[in-house]
């Protein structure tokens, strides 16, 4: 069996998550935080996304790491650990993993715990020699990162971060670089960054990716607010409120909104947020990037771009980068 150490804990509380939400729908453009998608229910629709057929990203990806894994482990050191901040089911990793000897331990970092336990389970099997230590926690957030990496003493040794799925792209620049930060201190010592990014493509393309027909996208955006009326005695009606993508040209961004049917008011931890006819809450980002933007965005984050791998229709890019 895999060697699996103790989860460490560091979990969001609910007091922070009724701060997010009552401080995103109290704005002029009604706004939640993306990272609240991801509750046991929301981890498990994602997945469901990642095999539709209009979403393009995941099987792109996963023929560039079949093509290239080889290419990629033969660019990276022995003995180093491996960390994946929002690890998901760990089919991604399980690709570079198969090439790669001696690998130290891997730490799979998510925010909820169902996905840690689904990750075990599809990788202790297929790696049973592998130091497996998860760690439960929100690597978004910088002084819960510091604290993490300071106690696991991550930061003294050598890591690949492994960052896949495009989800860099959900954040703001400003965040994105931020959390690019976060993954500078995870590396540890003479450490690597491994990037997946979405790259700007045909317009309708994008659209259909995030509004599929089968509304598998829109039950994702929607179980939001179900969330939030389950941990946060909150009463929003799901039936009034419908999925919609748009694309910002000028942000080269898919955002996904949640409109309003009607005139309305919820109630959140007794506070009243009312809703216009047509209102929409604006719910995720997801940025697409050419290899040079990207490249200026890593910049800000102390990180080098050293090498890209595409697919033949130049959707997506794997980006391995190095503290400059």
């Amino acid at each position: 069996m895999s060697q699996v150490t103790a989860i460490k804990q560091s979990n969001i509380t609910d007091t922070e998550f009724l701060n997010d939400v009552l401080n995103g729908l109290t704005q002029e453009q009604k706004t939640l935080p993306c990272k609240y998608f991801y509750d046991d229910k929301g981890a498990a629709l994602f997945e469901q996304i990642t095999t539709l057929q209009e979403y393009y990203v995941t099987r792109t990806e996963l023929s560039i790491l079949e093509q290239y894994s080889q290419a990629i482990a033969q660019l990276l050191p022995d003995n180093l650990s491996i960390i994946e901040p929002g690890c998901g089911s760990g089919k991604k990793v399980a690709y570079l993993l198969a090439h790669m000897a001696n690998v130290k331990t891997f730490v799979p970092f998510e925010i909820s715990q169902e996905m840690l336990s689904y990750s075990l389970a599809h990788l202790s099997p297929l790696f049973p020699e592998l130091v497996i230590s998860p760690l439960l926690g929100d690597f978004t957030h910088s002084q819960m990162v510091k604290q993490l990496t300071k106690d696991t003493a991550l930061d003294s040794q050598t890591n690949l971060v492994y960052f896949p799925g495009s989800t860099l792209g959900n954040f703001s620049p400003v965040k994105a670089i931020e959390i690019m930060s976060n993954f500078h201190r995870l590396c540890g010592v003479n450490g690597y960054v491994l990037i997946g990014i979405d790259l700007v493509k045909e317009r309708q393309v994008l659209l259909d990716a995030y509004d599929d027909k089968a509304g598998v996208t829109a039950a994702f955006n929607k179980n939001l607010l179900g969330r939030i009326n389950n941990e946060l005695n909150a009463n929003f009606d799901l039936t009034t409120f419908s999925h919609q993508s748009r694309f910002n040209e000028v942000h080269s961004k898919i955002e996904m909104h949640l409109i309003s049917l009607c005139d309305q008011s919820v109630i959140i931890d007794n506070q009243q947020i009312h809703f216009d006819k047509g209102e929409s809450i604006h719910t995720e980002n997801s940025h697409k990037y050419t290899v040079e933007s990207f490249a200026a965005l890593a910049g800000q984050a102390g990180l080098k771009l050293e090498n890209t791998w595409q697919d033949a229709n130049d959707y997506f890019a794997l980006c391995l980068l190095r503290p400059a």
